[in-house]
């Protein structure tokens, strides 16, 4: 069984889990994110991005450097 709070990234072409390959860290709040496909029949790998966004509870140690718009966007 899986970890409660992980999430997973499915492969565009065939719907199968990806495994991370690896991670890059660009900025503070940018990443770019290497997965692998698990499906041997397909073996795409590629790259996703990861940003954030905004704050849904400031951090107790905020960086002021950092500057995120917060609250939760209506559904």
């Amino acid at each position: 069984m899986g970890h409660p709070h992980q999430t997973g990234t499915i492969c565009p072409h065939c719907a199968a889990r990806c495994r991370t390959v690896k991670t890059r860290q660009i900025t503070e709040t940018y990443r770019e994110v290497t997965y692998s496909c698990v499906n041997q029949d397909c073996g795409h790998i590629f790259v996703a991005e990861l940003n954030a966004v905004r704050t849904l509870s400031p951090s107790l140690i905020p960086n002021p450097e950092i500057k995120l718009p917060g609250g939760v966007q209506p559904a």
